[in-house]
């Protein structure tokens, strides 16, 4: 089995890619998605959760997603806190679900922040999917309905692509305008 690091910024186009992997029969982990889950559900990140941000964050039980973007995003440190209550939670079911699948003969663990959070420590290799920052920010705002500035914020707060990538094997190129089925297939035909 060889686990692989999938990243990009926002907007790059990642989960695509981690789709198409998907489809050629890996095992498919989404950080993100399983962070959201852990924010929502997960005890111990809701009372950390609670206990820096305040209560008001969660609103009947929910947790107002939006709010805490904008405060994270504008602060570096408060996103460093959030980070460190949640990435130990995500790493935790990251080796869960590799324990689930060990058979697979591979697993993908897209991850936004891989070589942020140190997940690329635990892969066999990495693969970046980047995309030029207009076409990013244009992707986001039509899929989030937010600002053009929301998105350079969330940018700015992100890793940027060259500095990624001195952490990862591959740069998948997501511009609109190459195809990504050959790079994924050239990827994949040399990991075998």
């Amino acid at each position: 089995m060889k686990i692989i690091g999938l990243t990009g910024g926002i907007g790059s186009g990642k989960s695509t890619v981690a789709q198409v992997f998907e489809i050629c029969g890996a095992k498919l982990f989404i950080a993100d998605t399983e962070a959201n889950v852990i924010t929502a559900t997960h005890p111990v990140a809701i009372k950390r959760i609670s206990d820096v941000f305040g209560t008001e964050i969660y609103k009947n039980g929910i947790l107002d997603r939006k709010a805490l973007a904008s405060i994270v995003f504008a602060d570096p440190e408060k996103l460093q806190t959030l980070n460190s209550i949640v990435h130990p939670l995500v790493k935790e079911a990251f080796d869960n679900f590799v324990h689930k699948h060990s058979v697979a003969p591979y697993i993908i663990m897209e991850s936004a922040i891989l070589v942020q959070c140190g997940f690329y420590r635990f892969t066999d290799f990495n693969v970046l999917v980047s995309a030029p920052e207009d076409v990013r920010i244009k992707r986001v705002m039509q899929r989030n309905g937010v600002s053009a500035e929301e998105v350079r914020r969330r940018i700015s707060a992100q890793m940027s692509d060259s500095q990624t990538l001195e952490h990862c094997k591959y740069n998948i190129v997501n511009d609109g305008q190459r195809l990504i089925i050959p790079q994924i297939e050239a990827i994949w035909q040399s990991n075998r």
